[in-house]
């Protein structure tokens, strides 16, 4: 059997009315040197398409099954053991959770800790399969997947946008009032669309931003976790050590021995 290296591909969308959906494209190809690969909360919803082989998955210790060959994983509070097969063939879009109700006619909040099969969604995610697996490039698969959001998705508020951008934005407020000022809600609204957008609370929401600055500076800093800790907005390092281990299960200084190239991704 010929081993073929694995390749990583990454972009950003260049269509401006698809980029209020879209964070990045990636595509990963090839026969890993691994076997099992943990996916640690890193507060993203994605659309993957697989071309290979069927990937085993186990979330806690009920959870577990085969991933379909196109599904939605929501925003994750636990992390995601995979079983890696000998090849793997991946495409996968990064979602703001705005985009999902536009494309799916549901709240992206439903798909907080799941994995779901689109095809069961969604019919037409069968033909968009055979499309995306056709091409043979990245590059023609990115321009496949625009063309195809640009005929479902419409204009989204500028106030939900910055709600559904939080995660990844400079926004920096701590508390429910200051997050609801910040973007035009009353405490009660942003309640509601909070739950509706991330399928957890907004006192949960404020928590998990917390937690995912703080692991992508524990992950790309060199700084000492007391430092981190303290400018991500935790007490003292007991409360940061406690937290970060209620999301990952692992400690930060055990998390920054383990870490690979891709920030929440560990193997093994």
């Amino acid at each position: 059997m010929q081993i073929v290296a694995m390749t990583t591909s990454f972009a950003t969308c260049t269509h401006p009315a698809v980029r209020m959906f879209v964070k990045h494209f990636w595509q990963t190809e090839g026969s890993p040197g691994y076997q099992v690969e943990n996916i640690l909360p890193k507060g993203e919803i994605e659309m993957i398409f697989s071309f290979g082989e069927r990937v085993g998955y186990q979330r806690g210790i009920a959870t577990e099954g085969f991933t379909p060959r196109c599904f939605i994983t929501g925003i994750s509070n636990t992390p995601v053991r995979l079983v890696i097969p000998r090849h793997q063939s991946f495409f996968g879009v990064v979602l703001h959770p705005a985009a999902v109700k536009k494309l799916l006619s549901a709240p992206s909040g439903i798909f907080l800790n799941t994995i779901t099969d689109l095809e069961l969604v969604k019919k037409y995610f069968t033909t968009l399969w055979h499309q995306l697996a056709s091409c043979k490039r990245f590059e023609e698969r990115i321009d496949l997947m625009q063309q195809w959001m640009l005929g479902r998705v419409s204009a989204v508020h500028q106030q939900e946008f910055a709600l559904s951008s939080f995660l990844d934005s400079c926004n920096q407020e701590t508390t429910v009032a200051g997050l609801a000022a910040s973007v035009y809600y009353s405490t009660r609204h942003l309640h509601r669309k909070v739950h509706e957008l991330f399928g957890m609370s907004s006192e949960v929401l404020l928590r998990y931003r917390r937690y995912k600055q703080a692991l992508n500076s524990v992950h790309h800093s060199n700084d000492t976790l007391t430092r981190i800790g303290y400018e991500c907005g935790y007490y003292d390092q007991a409360h940061f050590t406690r937290e970060f281990k209620d999301y990952t299960g692992l400690t930060p200084g055990t998390y920054r021995q383990q870490r690979s190239q891709l920030p929440g991704h560990l193997y093994a």
